[in-house]
């Protein structure tokens, strides 16, 4: 199995695909296999590196590691230079799509463009709610049954639920958020939550400030039916990045590469080859 040894920590990667190289980046929690619906489509045409982020998966877990967005970035960058690689396109989907964001203002040199799919960089209060509610329910039900379920139904639309296909879906799911350890999942958490959220009227949160410092080519997409994290969250990101693209993906619910694989994967792949033409 292939690992890179980046920043004291061993990361774990899988490769498909030939061409210019694509990091995806998974939501929390779980790992590479988040995108196994998109990788056929999107390796096709380029060379897709599956990460999963220390703590998760296959990775290194470190029990004294103060996990951030910061820190997960920082391990991307280091793991695209230990491919071989100057720079890669970068595409993340919620908080896959935080780290993404945070990886293109800490290291511009790295990225070559940048893909945020239902990402946030500040929080609002129902999401805030909800990841503090996880973290609370943790303290008492550890990661359970009954807590890998309240999270699948946060994170896929009723009516895919209600499909068979839905269903085997929910189930890997759910074994994926089991397999994270009580303490390692409220450290992610609190990750989040270090976001921080915008009161109304405030000042945008740090990572939402940096984000005008971003200058590659960026696409900003979301879901029209995503009930967790709102699409005011993806406009936040596209109004703070001026020369970025903005995309609704219909019936994608919170994670398209799930609900809309083909989607939003031809859609991801449009953009890099427009990228890739207009670079000559």
């Amino acid at each position: 199995m292939p690992f890179a040894d980046v920043n004291g920590t061993r990361i774990h990667y899988q490769i498909e695909g030939a061409g210019e190289p694509l990091v995806l980046i998974p939501g929390l929690g779980l790992d590479y296999t988040y995108y196994q619906l998109g990788v056929p489509a999107m390796s096709a045409a380029v060379r897709t590196i599956a990460v999963d982020p220390r703590g998760v998966g296959q990775s290194d877990k470190d029990p004294n590691c103060e996990y951030s967005v910061e820190v997960w970035a920082d391990d991307i960058a280091a793991l695209i230079t230990a491919l071989g690689y100057d720079n890669a396109h970068i595409l993340g989907t919620s908080l896959g799509g935080s780290i993404a964001c945070a990886l293109a203002v800490r290291h511009p040199d790295k990225v070559r463009s940048l893909i945020a799919v239902g990402a946030f960089t500040e929080l609002n209060r129902s999401v805030e709610l909800n990841y503090a509610l996880r973290r609370r329910l943790i303290a008492k039900i550890g990661m359970s049954e009954e807590m890998a379920d309240f999270i699948a139904l946060w994170i896929m639309t009723p009516q895919f639920l209600e499909s068979e296909h839905g269903q085997q879906v929910a189930a890997n799911i759910r074994a994926g958020v089991k397999r994270n350890s009580p303490d390692t999942y409220v450290a992610f958490l609190d990750a989040i939550l270090r976001l921080g959220r915008r009161e109304t009227g405030g000042q945008p949160q740090p990572l939402t400030a940096a984000l005008e410092k971003i200058t590659v080519p960026t696409l900003v997409a979301c879901a029209d039916n995503d009930h967790f994290i709102p699409a005011e969250l993806s406009k936040v990101i596209h109004d703070a990045i001026p020369h970025s693209t903005f995309v609704e993906i219909p019936g994608g619910g919170h994670i398209p590469f799930i609900e809309a694989p083909d989607l939003i994967s031809a859609t991801a792949v449009d953009f890099i080859e427009s990228v890739s033409n207009s670079r000559g």
